[in-house]
């Protein structure tokens, strides 16, 4: 690698878009035709802030690493719409140097901040890999360089990435899972890569981005998977305590797989809550543990109207990690219909619409329509297959 160029630190040009801003240097030594430093300037700027172009329309992106560097604006995305961004504060982006890796290629070098009064808070460090291709000036992912010396393996359609040892047959476990939910998602099998890691900030520092404070999106500090996918090829991070795969959880991948195929604000959330309650896809409780906190606190002994309760958000669990009732319930009732009816029918009630506590209609008619169950035998459903989970965790 050529010695690192440094642009000056000195702010000669602001572009701007929405709420973030990139401060850039028109003197970027690294590249001597001004036409050049410009066509880079004005690409990098777009590739950092446009919020309003999606992935796969932004044409300044490397082909070659495209779902990595998707997964890297995907984040890039989350932060710059986290409400402390889009409300109070203003996201700053600092370019501080530049390496060349070859006479085509660079590494950018970012620092990614907010200001707060005079005093500058630092949210992340960012590297991004900028590339002259046929006259274009492409921007990526710095993915591949950071895991060159990651262990790898292979099977089937799938490709692996790890720094700790692989354990094959956690590997085919892994993948009979998801090729289970791409069959019940009636999506077709395809190349797939997948990265693990020890959680979600070492998962980003990988793709890029080197989060330094606490300022990110809460739910980027969670255990659990992130994917994207194009027509041809898919790539899944699976983040887990240890970095390895023996303790993903199928509901994490399954929200995952499943948010990316139908919008999340038109998902009925009790209901892919509930899927992911009962294959511990809870980023802080396995199934048996929701389930003895459900029973300490909903006494078997004493007759629960479980319809009054319903779409109130009880929570049976502590205040910082908090479990909800209508989630648990509709955990219990899709075990009954999937194993009954098929998960097209799962799936037909987690499509019903958006949560509403004002208006339940639409979920209790799919509800009837797909289970039998109904507002008027509501108690007495649910009354049995609590019992029915009562005899599994005897």
């Amino acid at each position: 690698m050529k010695n690192a160029l440094i642009i000056l630190l000195q702010t000669v040009s602001i572009l701007t878009f929405s709420q973030s801003k990139v401060f850039v240097n028109n003197n970027l030594n690294s590249v001597e035709d001004p036409s050049k430093r410009q066509k880079i300037i004005e690409n990098l700027s777009q590739f950092i802030l446009d919020k309003n172009v999606a992935n796969e329309n932004l044409k300044i992106v490397n082909p070659k690493n495209k779902l990595e560097t998707w997964l890297f604006l995907d984040e890039l995305r989350n932060q710059q719409n986290s409400k402390i961004f889009t409300t109070k504060f203003t996201l700053m982006y600092e370019i501080i140097s530049t390496e060349a890796v070859d006479k085509n290629s660079y590494t950018i070098h970012l620092n990614c901040y907010f200001e707060d009064g005079k005093i500058k808070q630092p949210v992340a460090k960012i590297q991004i890999l900028l590339q002259e291709i046929n006259d274009e000036f492409l921007l990526s992912s710095t993915f591949p360089g950071n895991i060159s010396n990651w262990k790898s393996k292979t099977l089937e359609n799938y490709t692996f990435y790890s720094e700790k040892s692989i354990d094959e047959k956690k590997l085919k476990d892994f993948i009979t899972k998801n090729n289970r939910i791409s069959l019940n998602l009636n999506e077709k099998k395809r190349p797939t890569k997948v990265i693990l890691t020890d959680g979600f900030v070492n998962a980003y520092k990988i793709l890029g981005i080197n989060y330094i404070t606490g300022e990110s999106n809460t739910e980027n500090m969670f255990f659990g998977v992130d994917f994207t996918t194009d027509n041809s090829n898919s790539i899944l991070i699976v983040a887990t305590q240890d970095g390895k795969i023996d303790s993903f959880s199928f509901g994490s991948l399954f929200k995952a797989r499943i948010t990316k195929k139908y919008p999340r604000e038109n998902l009925y959330l009790p209901a892919l809550e509930g899927y992911s309650y009962i294959n511990d896809g809870h980023p802080f409780y396995k199934w048996e543990q929701i389930w003895i906190d459900f029973k300490n606190t909903y006494s078997a002994t004493q007759k629960t109207d479980w319809l009054s309760l319903y779409g109130n958000k009880e929570n049976f669990s502590l205040a910082s990690t908090p479990l909800y009732l209508e989630n648990l319930l509709n955990g219990i009732i899709i075990r009954k219909v999937e194993k009954e009816k098929g998960f097209s029918k799962v799936l037909e009630l987690l499509n019903c619409g958006r949560f509403n506590i004002e208006n339940q209609e639409n979920y209790f008619k799919t509800l009837e329509r797909i289970s039998g169950i109904t507002k008027s035998n509501f108690n007495e459903k649910i009354d049995e297959l609590i019992s029915i989970e009562n005899k599994k965790n005897e």
